[in-house]
C-alpha cells in the first residue's frame, strides 16, 4: 500500500463514490493516516517528495482532500500549500505537525486550512473532520470542541511537561477574567468619550436641518453580528466620511459591537465557506486590522487572509496597541474621492491599481512572452528625477510604473486622487514568486554586494518554491562587463530579471540594454535582495501600517538615511505642491 507517488491506493466504491484524497509525508509516518483515509475515499495518492508531487497527476475526478505532514521531505509552507492547490484543487486541506513556528502556523491557518494540529488532535477527532470534507466540500467551518482541543493542546505544549498548581490556574483565569473586564471597561469609556462630546451635538444639528426637510437623519444597514447573525445598525444619512459612523459608539454601550474586532460586513445571507463561517462568528469593530491597513493602504493580503491574522494575535493588549495604531492611519484614508486609473504626479502617468492587478498584469505579459519593463517610485526617485532629464525620460519610457511608499499615498491625499494600493517591490516578491512558481517561469537576482544576491535567492527559493535560474552581484564594470552578464542572464533561461543596483542606475541599465535581454518582465527593485538576504531589517509592520517605515530606516542607516528622508521628504511634498500650483494654474 505504502509505495511511491503517484501510486493510487484503491479501494471498492463505498460512501465516499469518487472522492480522492492525496497524503504529502513518508510511508512510514503516515501509514495510520492511509489506512484511514482508505477506509472513506475511493483513491488515496502519496507523495513523499517535491518530485514525486511534481509527477503525480491530478487526474478527472476532483480531489476532495489534501493532507500535508511535516514528515514530507519539504517544510509546511504557503509556497507548498499554493502548490498543492494548483494542482489539484483539493476541497479541503488539513496539516499535521508535532511542533510549529507560531508565525508559519499564523500564515498557514490563513490561507485557508480546515485543520492543523498535531497527528494526535486528528485522529481523537478523525470521524469529525474526514466526515466534514465529505459532507459540506469546505461549505461549513469545524465544531467548536475540535478548536478546543487545539487551544487546549497549544497550552499544554507551552508547559513543557511542568505541571502548574491549582494556584497558578486559578491566578491564570483570574487574569483572563481581570483583563477581559477591563477591555469592556475601556468600550463604554470611549464610548461615553464620543458620545458626549461628539455625537450628542451633531446629532442635535442634523435634527435641526434634517427633520424640517423631510430628510431621514440615520440610515440602516444590516451587518453581520457575534456569531454571523445579522444585526441592524445605524449611520448619520447625508454624510460623507468618518462622521457618518459616529452612531456606531451607541453599539459598544448594548455590546453588540465592540471597539476592535473584526471589519464589518455587511449581511448577505448565510456565510459561503469554512473560513469566513469562523470569522463571522467573532464580534466585529468599529476599529479592524482590515480597516487599518486598507487605509495605509498595504491590504495586499486580502480582507479574509488579514481577518486571521487578527484573530489568532487577538487579545487585549493587542487590541489596545491596534487602537492605537487606528489614530495615525485615519490619516491617509480617503472615503469620499473614487480613485482614478492613472496617478497623474510630476508628469508620469503612475499606475493607480491594486497588488494583485498589477500582478495579474505581469502575468499576462509573461505568458504571452511580451516584454515588459516595471518601475517602481517612491519620493526619493521622483527627487532624484527633478534633477535628472535623463531618468526622468527612462521613467516616462517604462511600460508600468508603480507607486511605492506612504509618501505616495500622501501626494495623492494632497492631489485629491488617492491610490489604492501601496505597490513596493518588496511586498510585491511574494505575489510575484508565487505566480512565476506556479506557471513555471524562473527569476534571475542581478545585484547587490557580493553573495547578497545569493543568500536572497536560497531565502526566497525555500519560502516560495520558485526556481532560480541564476545570481550575480552588482560589482562589474557596467561599461565593459555589461555584455557578460548579459550573456549569463540569457543562458539562465530565466523569464523574470530583478535588477537591484538602486535608482537610478538599475532603470538606465535596463533601458539601454532591453533589446538584449531575454527575460520577458525587467523590474528595478533597489535594496530588495538586502530586506530577503537578512542583511537589513525590515521595518516591523505596525510600524508600516501608521507610515513611519522611514523612521526606522534611520534608526538603522542614519548616516546614509537621514538626509534622504528628513531633507528628501519635505523637499518632495514642496513639489507635489507646487506642480499642483502649476497645473491647475496651466488648467485654468
Amino acid at each position: 500500500m505504502h509505495q511511491s507517488a503517484g501510486i493510487m491506493l484503491n479501494k471498492p466504491p463505498g460512501t465516499a463514490g469518487r472522492a480522492k484524497a492525496v497524503i504529502l509525508g513518508r510511508k512510514e509516518q503516515v501509514g495510520d493516516i492511509c489506512r484511514l483515509l482508505e477506509n472513506t475515499f475511493s483513491h488515496v495518492t502519496l507523495a513523499e517528495t517535491p518530485d514525486e508531487l511534481n509527477i503525480t497527476g491530478p487526474g478527472k475526478e476532483p480531489f476532495r482532500l489534501a493532507v500535508m505532514t511535516d514528515s514530507f521531505s519539504e517544510k509546511l509552507s504557503i509556497g507548498l500549500l499554493d502548490r498543492v492547490r494548483q494542482k489539484f484543487s483539493p476541497e479541503n486541506m488539513i496539516c499535521l505537525t508535532r511542533d510549529i513556528e507560531d508565525e508559519n502556523e499564523k500564515k498557514l491557518r490563513s490561507a485557508g486550512l480546515i485543520f492543523l494540529g498535531s497527528y494526535g488532535t486528528f485522529f481523537a477527532f478523525a470521524d469529525n473532520i474526514i466526515n466534514h470534507t465529505l459532507k459540506n466540500g469546505g461549505s461549513k467551518t469545524m465544531k467548536p470542541d475540535i478548536k478546543n482541543a487545539q487551544n487546549l493542546e497549544k497550552r499544554l505544549r507551552k508547559r513543557r511537561g511542568a505541571g502548574r498548581s491549582w494556584k497558578t490556574s486559578l491566578a491564570l483565569r483570574t487574569a483572563s477574567s481581570i483583563s477581559e473586564i477591563a477591555a469592556r471597561a475601556v468600550e463604554l469609556i470611549v464610548a461615553l468619550g464620543i458620545i458626549v462630546p461628539i455625537f450628542i451635538p451633531v446629532l442635535i444639528i442634523r435634527l435641526l436641518t434634517r427633520l424640517p426637510a423631510g430628510k431621514p437623519v440615520f440610515a440602516k444597514r444590516t451587518v453581520y453580528g457575534k456569531e454571523a447573525q445579522p444585526i441592524t445598525i445605524r449611520t448619520f444619512s447625508g454624510i460623507d466620511g468618518r462622521m457618518a459612523n459616529l452612531p456606531l459608539f451607541l453599539e459598544l454601550l448594548t455590546g453588540r459591537l465592540a471597539l476592535a474586532g473584526t471589519a464589518i460586513r455587511d449581511w448577505n445571507g448565510p456565510v459561503p465557506d469554512a473560513e469566513q463561517a469562523y470569522l463571522s462568528m467573532i464580534k466585529p469593530g468599529i476599529i479592524s486590522l482590515w480597516e487599518i491597513r486598507s487605509t495605509s493602504k498595504i491590504a495586499h493580503e486580502g480582507r479574509q487572509a488579514i481577518e486571521w491574522e487578527y484573530i489568532f494575535n487577538k487579545r487585549p493588549s493587542y487590541d489596545l496597541l491596534l487602537l492605537l495604531r487606528a489614530l495615525p492611519a485615519m490619516l491617509y484614508s480617503e472615503t469620499s474621492i473614487e480613485p482614478e486609473p492613472v496617478f497623474r504626479l510630476l508628469d508620469l502617468d503612475i499606475e493607480n491599481i491594486t497588488m494583485q492587478e498589477a500582478v495579474s498584469l505581469m502575468q499576462a505579459g509573461l505568458r504571452d512572452n511580451r516584454q515588459q519593463t516595471i518601475c517602481f517610485v517612491n519620493p526619493d526617485c521622483l527627487n532624484k528625477m527633478a534633477g535628472d532629464r535623463d531618468y526622468h525620460e527612462v521613467l516616462k519610457s517604462a511600460d508600468r510604473i508603480f507607486p511605492d511608499g506612504i509618501g505616495l499615498i500622501i501626494a495623492g491625499k494632497l492631489l485629491h486622487s488617492p491610490l489604492k494600493e501601496n505597490i513596493n517591490g518588496t511586498d510585491m516578491l511574494p505575489y510575484l514568486c508565487r505566480m512565476a512558481a506556479s506557471e513555471g517561469h524562473s527569476i534571475y537576482l542581478l545585484g547587490g554586494k557580493p553573495g547578497i544576491a545569493e543568500a536572497a535567492a536560497e531565502k526566497i527559493q525555500a519560502e516560495f518554491g520558485v526556481a532560480i535560474a541564476g545570481t550575480s552581484d552588482g560589482y562589474f564594470n557596467h561599461e565593459t562587463e555589461s555584455s557578460r552578464i548579459i550573456d549569463d542572464v540569457n543562458r539562465s533561461g530565466a523569464s523574470i530579471l530583478l535588477v537591484a543596483f538602486g535608482a537610478p542606475l538599475q532603470e538606465k541599465w535596463i533601458h539601454r540594454h532591453r533589446s538584449q535581454l531575454r527575460p520577458a518582465l525587467l523590474m528595478g527593485v533597489g535594496g530588495l535582495f538586502d530586506f530577503y538576504s537578512g542583511n537589513i531589517r525590515r521595518a516591523p509592520r505596525w510600524m508600516r501600517e501608521i507610515g513611519i517605515e522611514w523612521i526606522y530606516r534611520i534608526m538603522q542607516e542614519p548616516g546614509r538615511m537621514w538626509k534622504r528622508y528628513v531633507i528628501g521628504n519635505p523637499l518632495f511634498l514642496y513639489r507635489v505642491m507646487k506642480w499642483k500650483l502649476v497645473t491647475r494654474s496651466s488648467n485654468t
